[in-house]
This record gives structure tokens, sequence and C-alpha cells, in this order.
């Protein structure tokens, strides 16, 4: 068990893959009672130095969690959800119009899963995964080859959006402010698209995790979604 001092320590969690299981319909997820309570617990143990950060936008989250208390990162750190008060950064694109479409259409003679998330898009594929080459290679010659966007690849999934916001980003955007100011992140996540927050925690002398298999920056593993739920409950204590 590392030894974290809730007084020098921020937590930043990943949603899906991390607090929640998948589902083939985004908004399908359960958040358990045990979870909103643990969430409670741990913001209320690290005086309020608790964000969730999350490809999902402010309205999801706010939909599933109902904790309103809680800080909150959307579209992957394009919204944020702060002190009460829902913030936006501001992205320019004029090519996310163009991929907005492309991938409307695409999904939509696919038979497949368009999130329009406003600061994003993201194309599901999790109720047809053996569509995956088709959907990248899509991906690789109608989205890749626009410029000022960025794509990320997560799991059964592919997400679009303008250039300028990261996970990473996200972070050390709440650490300018208190409760987070002055504090050592700790963040979890399971999906390429954490890889941003590991190295940014990492590089700022934090605490990564990184959920289930695969290649990654993180300093450290656990298992699954109940491993993390374990691991909060301990270091509860």
């Amino acid at each position: 068990m590392l030894n974290l001092n809730f007084h020098e320590m921020a937590f930043f969690l990943d949603f899906d893959g991390t607090l929640v299981g998948f589902s083939a319909d985004p908004e399908g997820v359960i958040v358990s009672a045990e979870l909103r309570e643990l969430l409670v617990k741990l913001h209320a143990k690290l005086n309020g130095a608790l964000a969730i950060i999350s490809g999902r936008s402010i309205r999801s989250l706010h939909s599933l969690l109902r904790l309103p208390q809680i800080s909150l990162a959307g579209g992957h750190g394009a919204e944020w959800w702060f002190q009460g008060e829902l913030r936006q950064v501001e992205l320019n694109s004029p090519n996310y119009s163009v991929a907005l479409e492309r991938i409307l259409a695409f999904a939509e003679k696919n038979g497949l899963l368009m999130e329009n998330k406003t600061h994003s898009c993201a194309l599901h594929f999790r109720r047809q995964p053996d569509m995956k080459t088709v959907v990248d290679k899509f991906i690789a010659e109608h989205i890749e080859t626009l410029e000022g966007l960025r794509v990320i690849y997560g799991n059964c999934v592919r997400e679009i959006q303008p250039l300028g916001v990261d996970k990473g980003k996200a972070i050390e955007r709440f650490l300018k402010y208190q409760p987070f100011l002055g504090r050592r992140p700790v963040y979890i996540g399971d999906d390429t698209t954490d890889e941003d927050a590991f190295h940014w925690v990492n590089v700022n002398q934090g605490v990564s995790f990184k959920v289930g298999s695969g290649m990654t920056a993180a300093q450290y593993r656990l298992e699954n979604i109940t491993a993390v739920m374990d691991f909060l409950q301990k270091v509860l204590r």
C-alpha cells in the first residue's frame, strides 16, 4: 500500500472503465449506491480535492452521478464543473463540423452509434466489435486527414475533438485553484485516453494508476474496477 498523505493529495478519477463498467448504451451504465457513498466520503476526506475526469459531457456525468458537490471535467477537459459553475474551454476548428457530418453519415450507414457531446463526438462500435477494421479505415481516410482535429482511440470507441484539450491539461487546470492548489495529483484511469493524464502526473511528481492490462505510462496498476473500489476504500481508512 502506498503511503498517501491526504492533506497533500488531490485525487483525479476517470469514469468509464475505472469507476463503472462499460455499456453498449453510454447512458445505460450503472452507478451503484456504494460508489456514490465512496465518492462522497473521499470528497470529504480530501476537503474537496477530488475530481472526475471523463470523455463524457458534464450533463451526462451529472445525470449518472447526481453528486453536484464533486468537481468534474467533461469532454476530456473541454468543459468543467467547478464550485457549482459550468465553465468551458474555447475550441475553434473549422474542420470539426465537416468531421461531424462525415461521422454521422458513416454511423447511419453502418448501424453504429454516434454520440454528439457538443465539444466532441464519439463513434461507438461496442455492439459490433467486428467493425473495428472498417471504422479505423474510415477514420484514417476521412477524419485523420482533416487539420485541427484530434482522434482518441478508446475501448470500442473513436472520439474526435478539436485540438487544445486533454486530460492532463484538465488536471493542470484544477490544480491552479483551491482546494486542489499545492496538492500532489493522483490519477486513476484505464484507457488510451488516460495516457495524457498519466504523462502529466508523472512529470509533476504525482502518482498514476492504470486499470487493467496493456502498455501504459502509469507507474502502478489496479487489476479491474473492483480493485479500484478496494484501493479507494483502503486509502480512506
